[in-house]
């Protein structure tokens, strides 16, 4: 289990997350949404050790291995496949065929394995930065907009794939149907808080929906009795009886 504790971050005045706590149970497949700039990459980078919360901790099971797809592109080897097989582990050097079958599912041809991977386009280098995290099998995927620059065709393998998959995961993606189609949590980041529910992003939104109107409601009801007048109590000896 990933264990998230009253952890907290700002940068400058602007709040990102205010004590938040959750788990990520084994298992669990999580999309994760809010709106722009609320911190979802933030929080990958968190989970990653790339980067500190302000107070708070993450605990991770010994041992625990994350993949994270990222949209910065390096590459070292000379050839696709070569850059590929950088995902395998140090006992799996002659799985070759198994990196062959990830790329060839993501639209990869044969006379693509030999070519620079500088030479692809930059889809295809996203695409080629997605099979060396799936080769190395870690123990949780954390996809950022996975589906972009894929084809109708690479996008539905990427989804039976990941239905498959047996670990953890977090998927961000706009595509809601994409991502509800494979997870079975939602978390949302909202109002620099945490919420997670076993369901999908139209459930979760539907939710939060219900909450901002009975908060609204609420707020409502507290400023008009805020401005209500009171009743001021007067003294007998103080009043003043008018005689006609």
């Amino acid at each position: 289990m990933i264990a998230i504790r009253n952890m907290s971050l700002s940068f400058g005045d602007q709040v990102i997350f205010d004590n938040i706590s959750f788990n990520i149970n084994p298992g669990e497949k999580t999309g994760l949404v809010g709106r722009n700039g609320a911190g979802k990459t933030t929080l990958f980078s968190i989970l990653t050790r790339e980067m500190d919360p302000d107070k708070g901790d993450v605990s991770l099971p010994k041992n625990y291995i994350i993949g994270y797809v990222k949209q910065h592109l390096e590459f070292t080897r000379e050839m696709v496949l070569e850059e590929a097989c950088l995902g395998l582990g140090p006992d799996e050097q002659y799985e070759e065929w198994r990196v062959e079958k990830l790329l060839l599912g993501l639209g990869f041809t044969e006379d693509d394995f030999y070519r620079a991977p500088e030479e692809l386009s930059g889809g295809f280098q996203i695409r080629l930065n997605l099979v060396k995290v799936l080769a190395a099998n870690p123990d949780m995927l954390l996809l950022d907009e996975p589906t972009n620059y894929l084809d109708i065709g690479s996008v539905r393998w990427l989804t039976d794939f990941l239905k498959a998959w047996k670990s953890e995961l977090i998927i961000i993606s706009h595509d809601r149907h994409f991502m509800d189609s494979i997870t079975n949590h939602t978390v949302a980041i909202h109002r620099s808080r945490i919420k997670k529910i076993r369901g999908s992003s139209i459930d979760i939104y539907s939710k939060i929906e219900e909450e901002e109107e009975i908060h609204e409601k609420t707020d409502l009801i507290r400023k008009k009795k805020k401005k209500r007048p009171g009743f001021l109590l007067i003294p007998l000896s103080q009043r003043r009886i008018w005689q006609g």
